[in-house]
Order: structure tokens, then C-alpha cells, then sequence
């Protein structure tokens, strides 16, 4: 084994020790446990990609990630993805393909579009159901914003 695997063998044994310390001092820790199987691959992927520079996979892992974060709220306060917080599953390839984006030195601006596309969905979904503002009333402000920028762009 070389360094790398030596140290990767040490950090997955102790994880495993305080996982089980875990289920038998904290029985009720079980009932959540499976997003476990859902960070744990996604951390794997964001940590390959980016110690092993395999920009590819930060991708899929923003998309893990980003899904593991809202699970894990909707775990903690029980609703949230009913009440509106399901418009972050938009945002969830945005955060992965931004992440790529990033670790290629920003060199494909041709990734900006769905970026941008996507995150203003979720932002402007995210806003019609936690505000009182109606869809149409947040739409159309995103609309008003976007023509304002166009035109103050082309001058």
C-alpha cells in the first residue's frame, strides 16, 4: 500500500469506530442513518475531484451533495421540501456544473447559461413559496430585472 491508501485505510477505520460508538450510545442516531449513504459518496466524489484534480466528478457530487443538504433538512424540520423547499432540487445540477465551472479555471463560459437558468428558477420558486408574493408577481420582477439589465448591458 502507499501513503495515500495507508491514510485513506486509517481515516475509513476510525470512521467506522465512531459510527458504531454512535449506534450504541445514540440508538436513535439509527433511524436517520441512512443519509449517510447519501453525504458519504458525495464527500468521496467532491474530495477526489478535488485533491485528484478529476474535475468531472464534482459534478455529480454537487448533485449528491446539494440533495443530501436538502434531505437532511427536510430530516430536521419535517415539510420543508412540501412547502416550497423542493425548488432547491433545481438548483442541485447548477451547484455541481458551478463547481466545474470553477475548478476548470472558468475557461467554459458556455457552462454560465444553465447555471444561471437554473438558479434563478430555484431562486424565483424559492421566493413565490416562502413569501407572500404570487408566482406571477415574482416573475414578473424577474422579467423587469432581466430587460433593465439587457438594456443598461448594451450601452
Amino acid at each position: 500500500m502507499n501513503k495515500g491508501q495507508t491514510s485513506m485505510t486509517i481515516v475509513f477505520g476510525l470512521i467506522l469506530i465512531v459510527m458504531g460508538v454512535v449506534f450504541i450510545f445514540f440508538p436513535q442516531f439509527g433511524s436517520n442513518f441512512w443519509l449517510l449513504f447519501i453525504w458519504l459518496p458525495g464527500i468521496i466524489m467532491e474530495e477526489r475531484g478535488l485533491h485528484n484534480r478529476i474535475s468531472g466528478l464534482l459534478v455529480p457530487a454537487g448533485v449528491i451533495l446539494t440533495t443530501a443538504a436538502i434531505l437532511t433538512i427536510e430530516v430536521l424540520f419535517p415539510g420543508f421540501t412540501t412547502a416550497g423547499g423542493w425548488a432547491l432540487y433545481i438548483f442541485a445540477p447548477a451547484f455541481g456544473l458551478l463547481q466545474l465551472y470553477l475548478a476548470e479555471g472558468r475557461k467554459n463560459n458556455g457552462l454560465l447559461f444553465p447555471i444561471g437558468i437554473l438558479s434563478i428558477l430555484s431562486a424565483v420558486f424559492l421566493i413565490s413559496n416562502f413569501t407572500n408574493l404570487g408566482t406571477g408577481m415574482v416573475f414578473g420582477i424577474v422579467l423587469i430585472a432581466f430587460g433593465a439589465f439587457m438594456l443598461i448591458k448594451r450601452k
